[in-house]
Formats: C-alpha cells, sequence, structure tokens
C-alpha cells in the first residue's frame, strides 16, 4: 500500500479531504501538529524508588540547563531515588532533581523496573518521589501501541488505518496535554516498552507505510489532530468520542451508520445476568433500587447510568462503569436493563464502547478492497488525512 501519489502538490499545506468540507470555510494548518515528533510517557508516577538499568554506551544531562552532568560506555543498573539533596543513582547528583538519560548507540538498552524502552529516559524527583518518562519518537510509539493491541493477521488496510488513528492521537495528547512533563500515562493507553512487544512484518508495513500520516478535523479555524479510538463491533452504529468518554477533543461530533455491522447486529446479541451483591460491592453502595439509563437517541448507545440507592443517587459514564465490572459483564455500550428479583439482566449488541472506528466494518470494507484512506472516510468524515512530512518546519 502506498499513498506517496496523494501528497505531490507543491502547496505548502496540502490536505486531502475525506469528504466534502464547505468551500467557505477558511481553514489552515498550523505548525502546532508539525513540533511534537516526540511523545512523553509516563512509566512510573509517585514512586519512591525505581530501578533503572541502561546497558551500553549513554550520557546523562540535566534537563533544567541542558548540561552534561555524567556518562558511561558499559553501562549502569541501579536504583533511583529522590533525596532531599538532589537524585540519586548510584552516585548522588547534588542539586539536581532532574535527569535525562539518553542512549549514545543504536544499540543501547534502556529498561525501567525491568521492562525496556526506546529512545530516552527522564527521571523527575519531587517530595521524596519519583516520576519517570520515557521520551520516545511517535513512530515507535505508534508500533508499539498496534503491536501489543492488535494481531498481524488482521487485514493489512485496517492495520494501516488503526496506525493512522493511533499517531493521529498521538499528536492530540503532544499537543494538548496540560501535563507539565508527560503527554500521556503508560497505564491509560496499554503503553507495554518494546521488551513485551513482537514487531510482526505486516505491523512494521502498516507503520512505515503510513509514516508521518495522520487525520485532522476542522475546529476554530484550524485543522488539529483529534482524539481518536475503535470499537470491536458497533452493532451498525457508532456514538460520537464525546458522547461515549464524555470529553471535548475536538472530534467529529457525531457517529455513523456501519451498514456491514448492522446486517450481523443480531448475531452480536449478548445477555449477563449481573447481581445485586456484585454490582453493590463495585460501586460501594448499601442497596441498589433502581437503574438509570442515559442513551444517545443517535446511536442507540448508553453513555452513563444512574443508581438509585435508598435516597442516595450516584452517576457514571460508561467508560468508568466497564472498568470496574469488566469486559466480560458490560460487553457493550448498546444494552438495556432489566430489574429481575435478586439480579439484573442486560441484553445488548456488539462489543466494546462503540466510538471511532468499528473493527468489523472496517475488515469488512478491506476484504472487499476498500483501502485505509476509503475506510477512515466511512467513519470519520469531514476530516482531512495530512502528510507532516510535507509541511515545512521552522
Amino acid at each position: 500500500m502506498r499513498y506517496t501519489h496523494l501528497f505531490l502538490t507543491p502547496l505548502v499545506y496540502s490536505c486531502l479531504l475525506l469528504s466534502q468540507l464547505e468551500a467557505s470555510r477558511p481553514y489552515s494548518m498550523t505548525q502546532e501538529v508539525v513540533q511534537p515528533r516526540h511523545l512523553q510517557v509516563l512509566l512510573t508516577k509517585e514512586a519512591t524508588e525505581a530501578l533503572v538499568e541502561v546497558r551500553g554506551p549513554y550520557t546523562l544531562f540535566n534537563p533544567e540547563s541542558g548540561a552534561k552532568v555524567a556518562s558511561g560506555l558499559l553501562g549502569k543498573r541501579f536504583l533511583v531515588r529522590e533525596l532531599d539533596s538532589g537524585l540519586k543513582w548510584g552516585e548522588e547528583f547534588l542539586g539536581i532533581h532532574q535527569l535525562y538519560l539518553h542512549p549514545n548507540s543504536s544499540k543501547t538498552v534502556i529498561l525501567v523496573n525491568g521492562v525496556q524502552h526506546q529512545g530516552g529516559i527522564v527521571i523527575y524527583g519531587v517530595s521524596g518521589v519519583v516520576n519517570i518518562v520515557n521520551d520516545l519518537d511517535i513512530e515507535a510509539y505508534v508500533k508499539s501501541i498496534l503491536s501489543s493491541h492488535f494481531t498481524s493477521s488482521m487485514e493489512p488496510e485496517v492495520l494501516s488505518a488503526l496506525a493512522i488513528l493511533i499517531r493521529t492521537d498521538a499528536y492530540y495528547r503532544a499537543t494538548q496535554s496540560d501535563q507539565s512533563f508527560w503527554h500521556v500515562q503508560a497505564q491509560e493507553v496499554s503503553y507495554p516498552g518494546v521488551a513485551l512487544t513482537s514487531f510482526e512484518p505486516p505491523i512494521e508495513k502498516a507503520v512505515e507505510s503510513t509514516k508521518h500520516l495522520l487525520l485532522v478535523h476542522p475546529g476554530e479555524g484550524r485543522y488539529l489532530p483529534f482524539a481518536t479510538t475503535w470499537t470491536e463491533h458497533c452493532a451498525g452504529k457508532t456514538a460520537s468520542y464525546a458522547t461515549i468518554f464524555r470529553k471535548q477533543a475536538a472530534t467529529p461530533d457525531h457517529g455513523v451508520k456501519a451498514p456491514h455491522a448492522a446486517l450481523v447486529k443480531e448475531a452480536s446479541k449478548w445477555s449477563v445476568s449481573l447481581s445485586k451483591s456484585a454490582l453493590k460491592k463495585a460501586l460501594h453502595l448499601p442497596t441498589i433500587d433502581s437503574i438509570e439509563t442515559f442513551v444517545d437517541a443517535t446511536s442507540d448507545k448508553t453513555y452513563g447510568l444512574r443508581f438509585h440507592s435508598g435516597q442516595k443517587v450516584v452517576d457514571a459514564d460508561f467508560v468508568s462503569l466497564q472498568k470496574k465490572l469488566g469486559p466480560k459483564v458490560l460487553i457493550s455500550s448498546q444494552f438495556e436493563v432489566k430489574d429481575q428479583g435478586d439480579h439484573f439482566l442486560l441484553t445488548g449488541f456488539g462489543k466494546g464502547h462503540g466510538a471511532g472506528l468499528c473493527l468489523y466494518s472496517a475488515t469488512a470494507l478491506a476484504q472487499n478492497g476498500d483501502n485505509a484512506v476509503k475506510i477512515l472516510s466511512k467513519f470519520f468524515p469531514e476530516t482531512c488525512l495530512y502528510n507532516i512530512n510535507a509541511l515545512p518546519t521552522q
């Protein structure tokens, strides 16, 4: 799969519209999308100590001043701690509470608590604890996330579409994070580093063939990357990101119809019996008298639930509730609840939260000959595909 021919325009900012946009809109691309070639992933948060190991040549810098503070040729393996006087990693770095561990060779290996990571490692010491951040190339991040979430047996065009979505989300996080020292937490996105991932040829190809391509969405007079996601089976309709995740992230404000998933909606039907005692325990409630569901009328997806416990009312969004109960209990966001005495009967359709790219439909489209661009156009209308490398750097 090659997309090179899509980006031969000599214009400074070239955009492939995935669907028809109003010609009168004066949107323009900004350098905000170009700048973040790296992503800062929080690996360890507020730990009293962490095991940091480097094998091979390295240099230590003070990120505050950029000054070199130490280097080595063979490697180093020690617990890192934050002291009143500064960070301690084998030796004490007096007056220094931030360290950047930079690999000096492509063969240098860096491990944090036994897990290997690409790129550099930044250690921040604050009030007796350490935060450790992986500073890595976004393309390496895309490859790692794709490898850890999906298998190489998926349709190549679906893998390519997912690579573009993961990259888009990474650029969004890099430009929108309100954190000072990192963009995303590893646990939040299930980022495993590189030790637990296997970069098989189909996944390598999906990332390389879409390198530097991402989606952007018009908003506030500019085209910008946005939060993206995927779901396993949408049962015929998807919901918007904002609807399910309850976040405004400059995303398309509506879902889409997915005819391929609609055709097999009945085959995706599921039923689960949820005991009231298990639900009370998960929600820390003494009783559960009734449940209200809040349903998005356009997509039929349940985005929130309200639990009545005597005079107390507890609200929960779908995503956080699914984390508490588990995906084997709350299988999808399209469901109904019936009170059956000592338990609730949940009956629904599909699998997953129901927002973003529907993997079932995307697979069917790929098998019918659609490439990644066409697949993305079905689920993210009114967005553009940008080649970041086609934009000038400052």
